[in-house]
């Protein structure tokens, strides 16, 4: 049998011709408060339970005199608005800051570009004689063009903000020459980089700052006036005067002298001046585009070393604690800048004959081992090579053109007994020369331009992977290289003169499967071990005995009797 279920107005149209009835009563009489007012769309029934829930909430005297007074409290609650909610707090995008640092970021470099066009024919011939002296700003737009044919690159919007931000560079701080160097990401923001020269005079000031570091300072040689007033005053004093002074004087207690370490530690490798080595370019970072570019500080040997040592990905705040083992010393900014010398000293590739040392304006013969630390630039005379070389998997026609960074963490190899050497040989001469410890072996690293297909091999693959970047249209293909030692490191290179690198990844090096950290030291000994500080066992009785027969006094020695005594001695030994 089915039943059938009512609701409550169906229950009130029913019984309206029935006896009333105590529950049909109360449901219409609920129905009528549940009616919701049409300026608030708040009901009376529903004003009544937040008001009987605040009374008993808060429990107030003399509730009936201010009844009213609490009406119009849960009333005031209801319509004040709710701040608390996100959807009634108004919270600008993220993109909308964005875009206002790349609004004044175009509005500075059109200002400029605006100022060129108003000058006058005399002073546009004025502004052509120091174009000379204006930074070069390398066309990364053209470059990401082809990067893309490859596969890699930057989106075109943030390609146009990256090289509006380098000329943004290029106006506010004294560089000769800015180049994109890539983007390496973080756990909270990312790095954009920047590589630069500095111009003379600024490189000129930052290598007498550097000099000045390891001279001493003009207050130094005050403190040695107040020893030398002392020292007279000592001498004029009278003997007796010294007499009462040593009397007065409390004789400190001999004691045995303090043991004296051998230990010395090795001396520190010197860092490379600005300008030179490692330190030849100088980098600038920042997270947004639009953000004021902040220089990172020169690199030294032993942050590269430890950097070897330890993997840790980026968080891009320049100021967080780096706690790695071995410990690092300084911040994420030195850190950064570490692992870009590692990455530019590996990764910066180029078609072989692309650069030359010297100013390039006229071809050089050079000897690679005797260039040292020489500067290179653009070859003019490069007529470049075809895809099919390019591509070749010997990687014969492509070379490093960054320099190789050696163990100590230099580019150019510092002997650290040079000193000791030295000195050696002037204090005991030429004869005894052989005698000498035997001199270090300079540590020799590939030398500038050497070709990739000298490159240690990765995990047992190939250190770099060639590739034509369309097969459909071989006139407008182009080579890409990829390395494998550094992911997110690329080049490209046309059968023309056109040739770039770049890098976008986490600042990674490549690790094998089976990478571990490296361990702590076991702890030092605190003295030395020998026979005088070690546990024995305990001597058993026959051990006691023979130690002390061993170390009984000799017998006297027996004295010969004459003949006469030996007679007298026989007889009374017979008589008894």
């Amino acid at each position: 049998m089915s039943q059938t279920f009512l609701l409550e107005p169906d229950i009130i149209a029913a019984t309206e011709n029935i006896m009333p009835d105590l529950n049909n009563d109360l449901i219409r009489a609920k129905n009528f408060l549940k009616q919701q007012s049409a300026a608030t769309g708040d009901s009376l029934y529903d004003h009544l339970v937040d008001l009987v829930h605040k009374i008993l909430t808060h429990k107030p005297p003399d509730v009936v005199d201010n009844f009213e007074q609490f009406s119009w409290e849960v009333k005031q609650e209801k319509l004040r608005p709710n701040f608390d909610l996100l959807n009634d707090v108004y919270l600008s995008p993220p993109q909308l800051d964005v875009a206002r640092k790349m609004e004044e970021m175009f509005k500075l470099v059109g200002s400029k570009s605006l100022n060129m066009q108003d000058m006058g024919e005399e002073e546009q011939e004025l502004d052509l004689e120091e174009e000379s002296v204006r930074p070069k700003i390398a066309d990364f737009i053209d470059h990401n063009y082809y990067f893309r044919q490859g596969g890699y690159g930057l989106p075109d919007s943030e390609c146009y903000a990256v090289y509006i931000a380098l000329n943004m560079l290029a106006i506010k701080e004294p560089v000769a020459t800015v180049r994109f160097f890539g983007k390496i990401f973080g756990t909270k923001a990312n790095y954009y980089v920047a590589e630069t020269d500095l111009t003379i005079e600024e490189l000129d000031r930052r290598v007498r700052e550097f000099d000045m570091k390891d001279m001493p300072g003009e207050g130094e040689g005050l403190t040695e006036e107040p020893v030398q007033e002392n020292e007279e005053q000592k001498e004029m004093m009278g003997e007796g005067e010294e007499l009462e002074l040593k009397s007065k004087e409390l004789v400190p207690p001999k004691l045995p002298p303090l043991p004296v370490s051998t230990w010395q530690p090795e001396p520190p490798i010197p860092v490379e001046r600005p300008g030179q080595g490692v330190n030849k370019k100088v980098y600038w970072v920042c997270n947004s585009l639009g953000e004021p570019w902040i220089c990172l500080p020169d690199t030294t040997p032993a942050q590269i070393r430890v950097a070897r040592l330890n993997v840790r990905v980026m968080t891009g705040d320049l100021d967080a604690e780096i706690q790695t083992f071995p410990p690092f010393e300084g911040t994420e900014r030195h850190y950064l800048r570490a692992q870009i010398a590692r990455i530019a000293a590996a990764t910066s590739v180029s078609p072989q004959g692309f650069y030359t040392f010297g100013s390039g304006e006229e071809e050089e013969d050079l000897d690679m081992e005797e260039a040292g630390d020489m500067n290179y630039n653009q070859n003019p005379f490069y007529t470049g090579h075809t895809i099919k070389d390019l591509v070749d998997p010997s990687l014969g026609y492509w070379v490093h053109h960054g320099r190789h960074i050696l163990q100590q963490g230099r580019t150019i190899w510092w002997n650290s007994r040079a000193e000791l050497e030295a000195s050696i040989v002037l204090e005991e001469g030429e004869e005894e020369e052989d005698e000498a410890p035997p001199m270090i072996e300079p540590e020799v690293g590939p030398s500038l331009f050497s070709p990739l297909s000298g490159d240690a091999p990765v995990s047992g693959a190939a250190p770099w992977s060639a590739r034509v970047s369309s097969t459909l249209t071989s006139s407008r293909a182009l080579a890409v290289l990829r390395s494998n030692l550094w992911p997110g490191a690329v080049a490209y290179a046309t059968d023309g003169k056109r040739s770039e690198c770049m890098y976008v990844g986490w600042g990674q090096k490549h690790q094998p499967p089976n990478f571990s950290p490296l361990q702590l030291p076991r702890p030092q000994n605190e003295y030395p071990i020998g026979p005088e500080v070690m546990e024995m066992a305990d001597p058993t009785f026959a051990d006691e005995e023979a130690y002390r027969i061993a170390h009984l006094p000799p017998a006297p020695a027996l004295e010969i009797p004459g003949e006469g005594e030996a007679f007298g001695e026989e007889e009374e030994e017979e008589e008894d």
